[in-house]
């Protein structure tokens, strides 16, 4: 991997994105449905989930692409809070905020990218795209130090989020704190 990360808009970069995730889809084939759809990624065909991010990337920026050079090392789902309904229908006794920002609810790193930065470089990509349509930026990072945390970091790792200036606002659980920026 290269010394410097670019993160980009994923808007026209399905071949990036594809690339990265590779032919397991990223995380179980997910293909970053998990926070839209929840567990019926599992139940769904590889191809499908593949297809509705394919689609999702297409229609707008769905997320962010972290590259070293021109190798795709990072990606992130950045949407509207409101486009994540299994989210907010999961966590149903947190009172979510009733504006709408921006959410950063997860995150695939190349294996080869891991421990270099590239989460980070994310991070503060979303801070910068929330900054530039003046939007808030929330999270529901991993407290790695809450008791049986879970070991699935997908959705970030809360001293990343607190290092760059994030807030916690709540828990969703006991290990899946609620961080806002701005």
């Amino acid at each position: 991997m290269g010394t410097t990360v670019e993160v980009v808009p994923a808007a026209g970069r399905w071949s990036e994105v594809r690339t990265l995730f590779g032919r397991a889809g990223a995380s179980n084939g997910c293909w970053c449905q998990y926070w839209l759809i929840g567990s019926e990624y599992h139940r769904r065909d590889r191809d499908t989930n593949r297809a509705a991010l394919h689609a999702q990337v297409d229609a707008a920026s769905a997320g962010l692409v972290a590259l070293s050079g021109d190798e795709p090392v990072g990606w992130a789902r950045l949407t509207p809070r409101s486009g994540l309904a299994y989210l907010t229908g999961r966590f149903t006794t947190y009172e979510f905020s009733e504006d709408e920002p921006l959410s950063l609810p997860c995150f695939y790193i190349a294996r080869r990218a891991r421990s270099a930065g590239v989460m980070t470089a994310l991070i503060e990509g979303a801070m910068a795209e929330a900054r530039r349509v003046d939007a808030s930026l929330e999270a529901y990072p991993i407290d790695p130090t809450a008791t049986g945390a879970t070991t699935n970091r997908f959705s970030g790792v809360l001293p990343a989020f607190m290092a760059l200036g994030f807030a916690e606002v709540g828990r969703l659980s006991r290990d899946r704190a609620v961080v806002r920026w701005r």
